[in-house]
């Protein structure tokens, strides 16, 4: 059943990879032990790890605002261990509001902004398989009911054109021991199953950033494949076709998530179901890095999306290493060896206000810095932009 969806077209624009927000028990529990977390961000070549919250019970499943400025995640009820609401925070940690208040013995949780940022998507469940998409306005405003499938829906994120929405639903008759990805046409409520291998626990799907291909969790065995019948990573196209296994280990791995240029995937993958750290590869499984250490679980990555002013050169991150400036880009005139050289030097001359005839926009982005150089006039403007992140290493 389909309950007043709405479609709305939203314009992609040029963006930043950022930091990598994830929850974990690090501080919430003794080595080990997977209890109650908080929820953390890192840069994506595993320096710069920061707690952003210091809540003694569990706060998980962050979820970054499309502009990269704000978190939405999972906050246990305050008198309940099982249960939970939603709340959002700045990038920073700060500024944390609780966003949903719901009824005892129901729960709020999974958030998921929509891509123009407008309103942000949760499950809100109850005993037995009583749950449903809900969406709410970003500061909570006027939560409702938005679609209740025959299945209990799990992890729903809208498409990128807003035209689908994306989630895994509890298919097994009876417990939580097989589930299947569908998607819901937002106009007409129609429900498609994209990947359901009979038995597996099929979940956890993400959309790329272009809304081509889909990312998920599976412990399907198919063309035996999975032998050990762990979780693997495994992404399709849109429409459920050119399913691909890309992790086959004896690992679990699960949770992935898209970079904002849909190059790179993160994931968690730890020995079990309670054990596991970030893992980064690129979109097609090759070059695996593990960016986090933890004896415990590292899990829920999100990846944060910066946006970027218009530029026509990437210049990558060929300067010093260590000066913590990277994915250098250009527009009008400026080559990439100034672009280079001028990120370079803005950094070695203690980050100033101007540089070489260059005004110097810097917006903070917790822990990771957006800068822009610009000079001349307006309509000939010459640009340089790149992301400045202390420590990290680059080069």
């Amino acid at each position: 059943m389909v309950l007043g969806l709405t479609v709305s077209p939203v314009a992609r624009a040029d963006v930043f990879s950022g930091r990598i927000a994830f929850s974990s028990s690090r501080t919430d529990s003794a080595a080990g032990e997977t209890t109650a977390g908080d929820v953390f961000t890192i840069n994506p070549d595993g320096t710069g790890l920061r707690r952003l919250t210091t809540n003694p019970a569990d706060d998980r499943q962050p979820d970054w605002s499309p502009d990269g400025g704000d978190i939405a995640y999972a906050i246990s009820k305050p008198t309940s261990s099982i249960n939970f609401e939603v709340a959002r925070m700045t990038a920073d940690g700060k500024q944390v509001r609780q966003l949903t208040t719901t009824e005892s013995g129901q729960a709020s949780s999974q958030p998921s902004w929509l891509p123009d940022g407008s309103a942000i998507a949760f499950r809100r469940s109850g005993p037995g398989r009583n749950s449903a998409i809900w969406q709410m306005g970003p500061f909570g405003e006027s939560p409702q009911p938005r679609f209740q499938p025959p299945y209990a829906p799990l992890y729903p994120s809208w498409s990128p054109d807003r035209r689908r929405v994306l989630l895994t639903a509890i298919t097994s008759p009876a417990g939580d021991s097989d589930r299947a990805i569908f998607t819901v046409d937002a106009a007409a409520g129609e429900l498609r199953t994209l990947f359901d291998v009979p038995g597996a626990f099929d979940s956890a799907p993400a959309w790329s950033p272009d809304g081509t291909r889909i990312a998920f969790e599976s412990n399907a065995n198919v063309g035996a494949g999975n032998p050990e019948g762990d979780m693997e990573i495994w992404t399709m196209a849109a429409d459920g076709s050119g399913q691909t296994q890309l992790t086959s280990n004896a690992a679990h791995d699960e949770g992935p998530t898209w970079s904002p240029d849909g190059g790179l995937l993160a994931f968690t993958s730890g020995p079990d179901n309670e054990h596991g750290d970030i893992h980064v590869m690129t979109s097609d499984g090759a070059h695996v890095r593990r960016l986090t250490t933890y004896l415990g679980k590292d899990e829920s990555p999100d990846w944060q999306r910066i946006p970027a002013p218009r530029t026509d050169k990437r210049c990558g991150d060929d300067i010093e290493v260590g000066a913590g400036a990277h994915d250098v880009r250009a527009r009008r005139g400026v080559s990439c060896r100034e672009a280079l050289a001028l990120a370079t030097r803005w950094v070695r001359a203690g980050r100033p206000k101007r540089i070489r005839r260059f005004a110097v926009a810097d917006k903070d982005f917790g822990g990771t810095r957006r800068i822009v150089l610009t000079r001349g006039a307006m309509g000939r403007r010459q640009l340089v932009a790149f992301l400045y992140q202390s420590g990290a290493r680059t080069g």
